[in-house]
């Protein structure tokens, strides 16, 4: 983490879903609800739409974890990843959703996971067409404005 030029240890590991309440997400998925209160997660619903998540260390940027949605479901050579889960439990991440279960969820691409070069973030918003975990990802953090 850097404060005014001065790096120092990172002091979290969790994020919450840019999909709620965020003002800068539109650009990453437009047309996809931006939840503002409890009674907004009526889709996918509250036991299908994660709350919170380990971010990695060289993805953290903000408070948010932003899940691109540009080409859910069914344009998969449109899929990115923006921000990027944490893989420090076996390949897996933790999810916390927003009915109070949790998640470990191990990751099956290896662009989900590229090295970790500390003190060095991630080139983020990339491209990762046809990636089931950035699917799996899409299919818990937001859906279309019906």
């Amino acid at each position: 983490m850097k404060n005014n030029g001065v790096t120092y240890p990172r002091v979290r590991s969790v994020s919450m879903n840019a999909w709620f309440d965020s003002t800068d997400v539109t650009s990453f998925g437009s047309g996809f609800r931006v939840y503002k209160k409890m009674s907004d997660v009526i889709d996918p619903g509250p036991s299908l739409t994660w709350l919170f998540v380990d971010e990695r260390e060289d993805s953290m940027n903000d408070g948010e974890m932003v899940v691109g949605m540009n080409g859910y479901p069914d344009k998969p050579q449109q899929w990115m990843i923006v921000d990027y889960p944490a893989s420090y439990h076996n390949g897996a991440a933790g999810y916390s959703f927003v009915d109070g279960h949790s998640e470990i969820k191990k990751w099956k691409d290896a662009r989900t996971m590229p090295v970790l070069k500390k003190g060095q973030l991630l080139p983020l918003n990339v491209a990762s067409p046809n990636n089931p975990d950035a699917f799996w990802m899409m299919e818990r953090s937001t859906r279309k404005i019906k």
